[in-house]
Order: C-alpha cells, then sequence, then structure tokens
C-alpha cells in the first residue's frame, strides 16, 4: 500500500489525490472541485453511520487529455485504496464531462475544469494573475459543471450562466432564461476562481436582470466581440445535458478461464438477486451510459484487483464510448443504485431481525380471524391480508415518520401523520410499553404502490440501519401500500390518507376533482385511498367521496359495509373539511356527480 493512503478513510468526509509523476499526492483541501484537463485524480469520499459504522466510495477521474500512463497508475492506485479497506469501498471509473451524479454532488460549487496538468507545468496553468481572459460554462439543473469555453460569443446562450474572468476583474453573466440555481452556482464557482487563480485579489460583478445596460455592454466589451442582444438561445436545455439515454438492461456472468476473457448475458430485466453467483464476477450493462461490476465474496484477490481491468475490456468490446462510467460493488456490499435494478433484494442484514410482510393472499389464514362471520371476513380480506394478527398493543404508543427522500431520510411533520403518497416511501418508528418494564420497538418501511425501486431499496435499508441503531431489539415489517397490517394502521385512529403522486408535487398534481375511496373494519383503522377521479374507478362493494370544489359527495356502493358507511361520515370531514357534504346512493346519483368525475362509465 502507498505511504500516502496509511490515514485515508479513516474519518468521515472527502479527501483528494492528483497524481504526479505516478504518485498520489494530496490535493489542498481549497483546491476541491478544481480539476486539470491533463491529469488524473483520486476521490475518496467516506461516510459514517449514526452508530459510528464508516463505509467509502472511491472514485479515479481521468481528465480528457490525461496521459495512458496516469489513468493506469490511477485505477492500480485505486485498487490499493481499496485494498486498505479490505475491499470495501465502492468503486467509480469517472471520466471528464461525464462524471456520475454521486461523484458531482461531493463538490457543493460545481466542478470546474483547468487547462493544463502536470506535464504542462503546474505552476503555468495555476495562475491568472496575469489577465490572460477566460470564460467559463456554467450549466446544470440537479450536478452544476462549470467548463473552459472559447472567447466568443458563439459560445454563449441566453439559457445559462458564464464566468469572464479578466484577472483583476470577474464578470459573472447570467443568461435571462438561466435557473436560480445555476446563477448561485455560478456566483460560487467565480469566487473560487477568484481564491484559487488571484488569491483572492479580483474584483467580482454580477450581470444579472438588475445590472444596467452599460454594466451588462462592459461584459462584451471585455470578451472583444457582440453585444446582450446578440446572444443565441438556449439549444440543449440542462434536462437533456444530464440525462443519458436509457436501454436495455442485462447480466453478464464474467469468466476468464479459457485464458481470454468470455462475456455471456445470463439475464435481463426483471432481474434476480439470486442469479448472483459468490463464487463469481458479473457485470450489470444499465443501458444508460454506465455499467457495474459485482464481485461474490468468494472471488479470488486477483479477481478483484482485475475488476476494473475486465469492465474496460467490456467496454471496448461492446463498442461503448471510453468515457462510460464503471462502479465496482461487492457482495453484501451493493449500493441502492445497483439494487435497483432487480426486481427484489434482500439484504443479509435483515436475516437478524423478525421480518413480517404483510401481503395480500399470502400464506395460511390467521387464527384470529376465526371470531368474525361472513361477511366481516370478507371485509377484512379487502381491506388487508396476512398479519392482520399482528397487534402487540393498542397503538397508543410514541410514533415518528420520515420520508426517503434521494435516498435520505426527511423528517415528516407531526400534523401530516397518516398522510401518505403512493410515489414515495416511508419510515415509521413506533415505540410501546413492554409488560414487566422497558419499551418494544416496531420499524414499518411503507412503500407506496408507484414509489421507485430506488426508494423502495432505500426504505428497507434505512429500516434495518435504524434497527441497528436500536441494538436490533426492533420488529421490521413491511407495510406494502394497500396490504398494511391492521396495527399500522391503528397508529393513525382512523386518519390514514394515499394520495396519488409524490410529496414534492402534490400542487402540481393536484386536480380540481379528487377521488377517495373509503375501506375499513372499525373507527380505528380505516384508511382513504386517492384514485383516479373517473366513473370507472368506482366498485359497488365500496364507499368513496369526490371533493369538487365546495362540495364533497359521500358514494354509497351497493355492496358497501355498514361500518365503512359510518366512517366515511367522518372521514369527509378529514379530507375537506370545509366543504358542504352530499349524501349520493348508487343507481341515484345526480347529474352533478357523474359530471364531477367526467360522465357516467362502466365500473
Amino acid at each position: 500500500m502507498h505511504p500516502a493512503f496509511e490515514n485515508a478513510g479513516t474519518a468521515k468526509g472527502l479527501e483528494v489525490w492528483r497524481i504526479e509523476n505516478f504518485e498520489p499526492v494530496p490535493v489542498p483541501t481549497k483546491e476541491y472541485g478544481k480539476f486539470y484537463v491533463g491529469d488524473s485524480y483520486i476521490v475518496l469520499n467516506t461516510k459514517e453511520s449514526k452508530s459510528g459504522i464508516l463505509s467509502w466510495d472511491v472514485h479515479f477521474w481521468l481528465g480528457a487529455e490525461t496521459s495512458q500512463d496516469e489513468a493506469g497508475s490511477a485505477a492500480i492506485l485505486t485498487v490499493q485504496l481499496d485494498d486498505r479497506h479490505n475491499g470495501a469501498p465502492v468503486q467509480h471509473r469517472e471520466v471528464q464531462d461525464h462524471e456520475s451524479s454521486l461523484f458531482l454532488s461531493y463538490f457543493a460549487n460545481g466542478v470546474r475544469y483547468a487547462a493544463g496538468g502536470v506535464k504542462s507545468g503546474f505552476n503555468e496553468v495555476e495562475t491568472n494573475a496575469a489577465g490572460e481572459r477566460r470564460m467559463f460554462q456554467v450549466k446544470g439543473a440537479k450536478n452544476v459543471r462549470v467548463r473552459q469555453v472559447p472567447l466568443s460569443i458563439g459560445s454563449m446562450n441566453r439559457g445559462d450562466c458564464f464566468i469572464l474572468d479578466a484577472g483583476h476583474d470577474i464578470y459573472v453573466y447570467v443568461g435571462v432564461s438561466a435557473k436560480r440555481i445555476e446563477k448561485i452556482k455560478a456566483i460560487s464557482a467565480a469566487n473560487q476562481i477568484r481564491d484559487q487563480d488571484h488569491s483572492g485579489r479580483a474584483k467580482l460583478h454580477i450581470l444579472d436582470e438588475f445590472a444596467s445596460a452599460s454594466e451588462q455592454q462592459e461584459f462584451f466589451d471585455v470578451l472583444g466581440e457582440g453585444s446582450p442582444d446578440e446572444v443565441a438561445e438556449e439549444t440543449v436545455s440542462d434536462e437533456e445535458f444530464e440525462r443519458a439515454d436509457c436501454g436495455a438492461i442485462t447480466l453478464y456472468h464474467v469468466s476468464d478461464a479459457s485464458g481470454s476473457l468470455e462475456i455471456n448475458p445470463i439475464g435481463e430485466r426483471p432481474l434476480k438477486q439470486s442469479l448472483l453467483d459468490s463464487n463469481d464476477c458479473y457485470i450489470l450493462d444499465t443501458g444508460s451510459g454506465s455499467i457495474y461490476v459485482w464481485i461474490g465474496k468468494g472471488a479470488t484477490g486477483q479477481e478483484r484487483s482485475q475488476a476494473m481491468v475486465k469492465a474496460q475490456e467490456f467496454i471496448s468490446i461492446k463498442g461503448y464510448p471510453v468515457h462510460t462510467a464503471v462502479h465496482r460493488v461487492v457482495e453484501n456490499g451493493e449500493t441502492t443504485d445497483f439494487k435497483q435494478f432487480f426486481a427484489s433484494w434482500r439484504d443479509q442484514g435483515i436475516t437478524h431481525s423478525h421480518l413480517i410482510k404483510a401481503a395480500l393472499g399470502n400464506g395460511d389464514e390467521s387464527d384470529s380471524e376465526t371470531e368474525f362471520d361472513a361477511k366481516v371476513l370478507h371485509t377484512l380480506k379487502k381491506n388487508g391480508g396476512r398479519a392482520l394478527g399482528f397487534m402487540p398493543d393498542n397503538g397508543q404508543g410514541a410514533v415518528e415518520i420520515w420520508r426517503v427522500q434521494d435516498n435520505d431520510l426527511v423528517a415528516v411533520e407531526p400534523s401530516k401523520y397518516g398522510m401518505f403518497f403512493a410515489g414515495d416511501s416511508y419510515i415509521v418508528r413506533y415505540e410501546y410499553s413492554v409488560k414487566g418494564g422497558g419499551h418494544g420497538y416496531i420499524v414499518y418501511y411503507w412503500q407506496g404502490k408507484t414509489s421507485s425501486i430506488k426508494e423502495k431499496g432505500a426504505s428497507a435499508i434505512h429500516a434495518v440501519r435504524l434497527d441497528d441503531e436500536l441494538d436490533g431489539k426492533a420488529i421490521l415489517v413491511r407495510a406494502a401500500q394497500g396490504s398494511e397490517p391492521r396495527h399500522f394502521m391503528k397508529l393513525f385512529k382512523g386518519k390514514m390518507v394515499t394520495f396519488l403522486g409524490d410529496y414534492d408535487k402534490e400542487e402540481r398534481n393536484r386536480s380540481s376533482t379528487r377521488l377517495f375511496r373509503v375501506r375499513g373494519t372499525c373507527a380505528e383503522d380505516v384508511r382513504a385511498e386517492e384514485l383516479e377521479p373517473k366513473a370507472s374507478s368506482l366498485a359497488s362493494d365500496d364507499v368513496f367521496i369526490v371533493v369538487a370544489h365546495s362540495m364533497s359527495y359521500v358514494w354509497h356502493g351497493a355492496g358497501a359495509s355498514d361500518p365503512e358507511r359510518e366512517m366515511a361520515a367522518d372521514m369527509v370531514h378529514v379530507l375537506a373539511p370545509l366543504t358542504q357534504v352530499v349524501l349520493v346512493q348508487e343507481e341515484s346519483e345526480p347529474d352533478v356527480f357523474w359530471e364531477a368525475l367526467g360522465g357516467v362509465a362502466e365500473y
């Protein structure tokens, strides 16, 4: 192992090395985010869980003009850094202009590409005190890049921001259609250029909608050509700039037993976790500009060290671009991004806890159901499934709820407990008292019907982590939308509602008419589920609530149970407390009811 890595990754944070004469040289913190296009770099990000456990992502970054020798050195040294942590880090290959979102997320002010490199003479390109003019484009919706462009008005457009570095003066030109985040990142990047390249001795000029015509023209005078009216419209949107084409997802088995690399496809989406054998290596081709190399725990040391080499051969064989991103993951250390490509995934860490799946029609009937008559049993079956008898207490304990957002957890306001969105996944932590003293814990991970595989995977991972923080004392319960255990619904005391769409898009997606189906067996487990507001969504054995402007219609299907009819009367005040309520019986609907649902239709 190289001495430069002796203490690498021992504490939370980011570390960066530049490859100079085949050696890793630490980059000063103030230089983070600045990459010379003629060089190669190693970037290590160390994360720490709430329980103090460290995990790592190691990236080797290749500039567009880096030499093959430097690129090779970066790859070899990355393996050494990986060995420093016994193969636990996730490895990523990054190429200039095609970096992964994870890599770009490390640099709050964006990534800036600088001309030159070690072989071109570091001191010749490190500062710009003499006043050599340079222009940079700032572009991106989520992950902003700062790249040097030719000194010409032809490099500009109205949808992005541009930085003109003229030595003692730095101008930030904000396009009329530029996003606010781009403006913020452009100013941050200009500050970095001032501090990194001019030792803080340069004046910033912000040219936005508040700048005068003379100030705007000064930018073009320094540029040497053009005027604000000559700046072209944006030709490539930020979303198109960041989006990669999505193709077929294929899993390949990799073997070199015959002396040459053999790559054989063994499965396409939907992929099963059982396809992965612990004694082998696999390549997952996502079809979207990146591949994953999976290393089984039974793989040899040589197979581990040669993983990225095999990936390069794979890229060459497939005829993929040289900038194709490569990520190496090891068994039991798979990332959520990797797991999302599989139809289902069970982490090894889940086996140490109780895992109860509340899935409709799964397994034998619970003995606890025998106390109900046939009509009530029918109602129970359409409302739940297994885990009906899972009732550790009366649901009066302490509740905390988080929503999964960008693989992290965001706390839900207590006033919104019980309100879930079908496009999201959630973590619900429940604490209750046990007989004889002490406390018990249940961690539910609720998964919406339209929540992404990535978010569902993240919810399961966070549930396990929360259980770890509770020293493994929690019961983990998966609660799929529509198949929640009765105890889960009991926590919300008859006020559980699931909405269509995502939380972040609630206002945008909200229709002037909303339709909710009401189901339940008693006042404590009633729930309302939002459906598409159209007549075909109705069903005769249920109760529905139609909210349209200032009116709410409570529709009773002919086969709805008496408890559901009673509970709908209470639920309508939860969903639309300020509306006038009208009771509607099936086959006695007024015209205004059907008009609210877009007309009569079969259901």
